[in-house]
């Protein structure tokens, strides 16, 4: 199985108009017969606004509560475009890290990618699914984002 995989930063989700135009190229893709792994980012300016609210609160907030708290703004943007998608008629799913298999280390902030296991990603497109995984995520240990 030939896979591309796409990856969308967050001013390309910045709002509802770029993110059906982001569904409508995926569409194209799909359409052609390939299987998509769409990496996505937190829709533009989430990122900062969530850093502000951070402040507001800590000066010196737990670095695992930021990453609980950063990790939100990919799930939006994985379900909003999964929900465009639908909206064109294709198949997909949103997925977080963990539901992909993205296994890091256990470095709050710093974590590294140590594997992936790919059989939930398989599974999906197999399924004829277009997979759309939430980018910054995965888990450690312990299940820990």
């Amino acid at each position: 199985m030939d896979i591309i995989v796409q990856k969308y930063g967050g001013t390309s989700v910045g709002d509802v108009k770029r993110i059906k135009r982001v569904a409508r190229r995926i569409l194209s893709s799909h359409q052609r017969g390939i299987f998509l792994v769409v990496v996505v980012s937190a829709m533009g300016q989430t990122t900062d606004r969530l850093i502000r609210l951070t402040r507001a609160i800590t000066a010196s907030p737990s670095q695992r509560e930021m990453d609980m708290l950063l990790s939100t703004g990919e799930q939006v943007s994985i379900a909003l475009l999964s929900m465009a998608l639908h909206e064109l008629g294709v198949k997909a799913i949103s997925m977080t890290g963990m539901q992909s298999g993205i296994i890091t280390d256990n470095r709050y902030s710093m974590a590294k990618i140590k594997g992936i296991k790919s059989e939930p990603l398989l599974s999906q497109l197999k399924r004829g699914k277009v997979v759309i995984v939430a980018g910054f995520q995965g888990v450690g240990s312990g299940k820990q984002i």
